[in-house]
């Protein structure tokens, strides 16, 4: 699975599309009059938005551009974002961390079957003075992914079980 160059017009698009797309499902509960239904679908909707928002606190644009396009970029995953950050200053090479996490996920997506569903959860925690990215990858995986090296700016972990893989990403 290759990763798409994804320009400007590109995530325009998809983030259209994708909009378009949970209106009409909205909509589509409302004529069918189930209420319920729709008042989900529109706070699933505005609670995925607020997270997709809360990035631009983390101070890390390169990386906050990866996390927010992750999706149209690497269509084998279904994305979970959740977010808690509180804006500070970051010491780590902004695109260093981008760079790595494509790098991480390019080799997760060799080992996943194309035929499968997999789940990625991805949960971004920043204080003022620390930050990090954990991404729990939920399919069963073939092989050992070997993660890529660091140069020691940002910490990585990694664990892999049976159908999960979970590896953080964290520095100052």
């Amino acid at each position: 699975m290759e990763s798409e160059n994804l320009t400007i017009g590109k995530a325009l698009k998809f983030a259209r599309h994708d909009f378009l797309n949970e209106l009409q499902l909205m909509l589509l509960y409302i004529d069918l009059g189930k209420m319920p239904e729709a008042r989900r679908t529109l706070l699933e909707a505005t609670e995925r938005m607020r997270n997709i928002s809360m990035l631009e606190k983390l101070r890390l644009p390169k990386t906050e551009i990866w996390l927010s396009t992750f999706e149209w970029r690497h269509t084998v995953f279904t994305k979970k974002l959740q977010s808690s950050i509180i804006a500070g200053n970051r010491a780590a090479n902004d695109e260093k961390i981008a760079d790595y996490l494509e790098q991480l996920i390019v080799i997760v997506e060799q080992a996943v079957d194309p035929m499968d569903e997999y789940i990625i959860h991805i949960t971004v925690k920043a204080t003022e003075d620390q930050w990090s990215i954990q991404l729990t990858v939920e399919g069963a995986l073939t092989g050992t992914p070997a993660m890529p090296q660091t140069d020691g700016e940002f910490e990585v972990n990694g664990v892999l079980q049976e159908k999960e893989w979970t590896f953080t990403v964290s520095g100052r």
